[in-house]
């Protein structure tokens, strides 16, 4: 296992440095330069915003710029690798765009623009609670992403196994097709509070996930199943395939790039309902962060929730979409 990890981190390895020598071609150079140049001036001018632009009027509380301008430095890396790996112009654009919105926001608020501190938090604030708060964030999106991980995992293995059976067999189809489509119409989160009366706010978590999750599965095993050409059946059958052996060497494998595709589609729509579930009534995860303190009417610290639901969402999207790429190449 150590020697496989060893030989994936020495290929990723190589391939970033393959890129990298691409990268500093000097015509290349030459085409990112003015993007490259415009992103960079923009941090510099952040960061100096940041520590010695003052505030002009009175707020409640001044924050430190260091969790504020490690935020600004650890874009800025992240802006760098991509553009290495992507080589597109649009790494450029991203992060100007995001340096100009930070940077309307801090002189906005340190020119007093910005009246009211309680609703709209200085860039300082909002990123010092990832630094106050570190360790009970770093909790709750832990436990946000066990939920997930149980509730999207079942529903994916029984709605495949499930929906391959159901779609092989015709009268099995015509009978679940009409239930399902009735069951899907109905969004989990409406059953979130009857669920948490019945079960333990893990479990019940794990419920919504798995009813988000399981009958699009479900639906998309039975539709790819009726899709197949009879044309491989009957040669499958022709060579003495029993039942079972064509569901797990025909049809399975026939079946492959539209499991892989569903769980791309369906992997964010089960977080957005986790999510729900937290802030409706599962005391726990990082839905359950953000509400609590917006009982409180602690926006800084709501603010830093939606901030981190954002991130979450985002890196899962990105860990899918390359795995996607890479099993499923000629769909990606």
């Amino acid at each position: 296992m150590i020697k496989k990890i060893k030989a994936i981190s020495i290929n990723i390895l190589d391939i970033f440095l393959l890129k990298l020598k691409g990268f500093f071609n000097k015509n290349n150079l030459k085409n990112h330069l003015i993007g490259f140049l415009v992103a960079t001036a923009f941090l510099i001018v952040n960061i100096i915003i940041a520590y010695k632009l003052g505030y002009r009027t009175s707020h409640n509380k001044l924050y430190s710029a260091g969790s504020y301008v490690s935020v600004l430095i650890i874009s800025y890396v992240i802006y760098l690798i991509r553009l290495i790996i992507t080589n597109k112009k649009s790494s450029s654009d991203i992060i100007i765009i995001l340096y100009a919105f930070l940077l309307f926001w801090d002189i906005a608020y340190k020119s007093g623009w910005v009246q009211n501190d309680l609703l709209i938090p200085s860039p300082e604030g909002l990123f010092d609670v990832f630094r106050t708060d570190r360790e009970y964030l770093f909790e709750m999106v832990l436990l946000s992403l066990e939920l997930l991980f149980f509730g999207f995992l079942f529903a994916v293995i029984f709605g495949t196994i499930l929906g391959l059976i159901v779609g092989w067999y015709k009268r099995a189809r015509e009978v679940m097709i009409p239930i399902s489509n009735v069951i899907t119409l109905i969004p989990p989160v409406l059953i979130t509070a009857w669920l948490i009366m019945w079960f333990p706010f893990k479990t019940a978590a794990i419920a919504i996930i798995f009813l988000a999750v399981f009958w699009p599965t479900f639906q998309g095993m039975i539709s790819r199943v009726s899709q197949i050409d009879k044309k491989t059946i009957d040669a499958a059958k022709v060579m003495g395939v029993t039942n079972f052996q064509m569901l797990y060497k025909v049809i399975i494998p026939y079946c492959l790039p539209e499991i892989i595709i569903s769980i791309s589609k369906s992997l964010r729509g089960a977080f957005m309902c986790l999510v729900a579930a937290e802030m409706i009534g599962i005391n726990g995860g990082i839905g359950y962060y953000t509400e609590t303190y917006k009982a409180y009417a602690d926006y800084r610290r709501v603010l830093a929730g939606i901030v981190t639901i954002a991130v979450l969402t985002t890196v899962i999207d990105i860990i899918v979409h390359q795995l996607k790429k890479r099993i499923v190449k000629w769909r990606a």
